[in-house]
């Protein structure tokens, strides 16, 4: 018994309420986007549709992840236990596959010429990194560096007419993006003080990474809706004709 892993109670509810604000945080980012197609033009309804559904998919994973935390540990005493049952570590995986690359395609398609290169290039870049990302993180690296390479007209733009908030936005999307997945690459290499006990590793482990999340669903979800709804009214009026 001396080795069975336990977690104080302040340690339990700290790490689970983080889990579930984390899931709060996608899930209310993914209902903005779906209200606020009813205020855009009928060319930008579908970036902000297809966000919402990609950002309930990932809240719905989320929520998985918190679930098998809530199973993993039991209340014994004045402290709690594990189970034995296992963190769901693949539900944050497939959160990520679903979210991170629509909401880089979604930046895209509101601000890109669909008939461009870089378009084009996103396109596929955002495939390999929703399909093959998963799968080989390698790949999702590079994936998600060449997004970012085809985003960067609209991150800098050459046009004097570009809205300031929407490039603003464009930045903290993709920013967030790069510091949710620099944490998480050095929470994997070790990088991190996370502590020296199990129970402080696991701990630290889970609230950095729930941190992470933020930073790469709910955060990008949210300025994705800023960025479309300050978009130029010239180029939407356009596109609208």
């Amino acid at each position: 018994m001396d080795s069975l892993l336990t977690l104080s109670i302040g340690d339990y509810h700290l790490v689970d309420l983080t889990l579930r604000l984390t899931m709060a945080l996608v899930a209310a980012a993914a209902l903005l986007l779906g209200l606020s197609t009813m205020c855009v033009v009928r060319r930008l309804r579908f970036p902000l549709i297809l966000g919402s559904v990609a950002l309930f998919a990932a809240a719905w994973f989320e929520s998985g992840i918190a679930r098998a935390w809530q199973g993993a540990f039991e209340l014994a005493g004045s402290s709690y236990c594990v189970t034995g049952l296992p963190l769901a570590s693949e539900d944050r995986i497939l959160a990520w596959a679903f979210g991170l690359p629509s909401i880089l395609f979604c930046l895209g398609l509101s601000q890109l010429d669909p008939a461009s290169k870089p378009f084009r290039h996103l396109c596929w870049s955002v495939l390999g990194l929703a399909i093959l990302g998963p799968l080989f993180h390698a790949l999702f690296l590079i994936g998600f560096v060449l997004c970012v390479i085809q985003l960067r007209g609209i991150t800098f733009p050459a046009a004097a007419g570009s809205s300031l908030i929407s490039t603003a936005a464009n930045r903290i999307a993709l920013l967030g993006m790069t510091v949710g997945i620099m944490l998480t690459e050095a929470g994997h290499l070790h990088l991190l003080p996370l502590g020296k006990t199990a129970d402080s590793i696991l701990v630290h482990g889970e609230l950095i990474r729930s941190f992470g999340d933020m930073l790469a669903l709910a955060l990008p979800g949210a300025t994705l809706l800023v960025s479309i709804l300050n978009l130029p009214r010239k180029d939407t009026q356009d596109s609208s004709s």
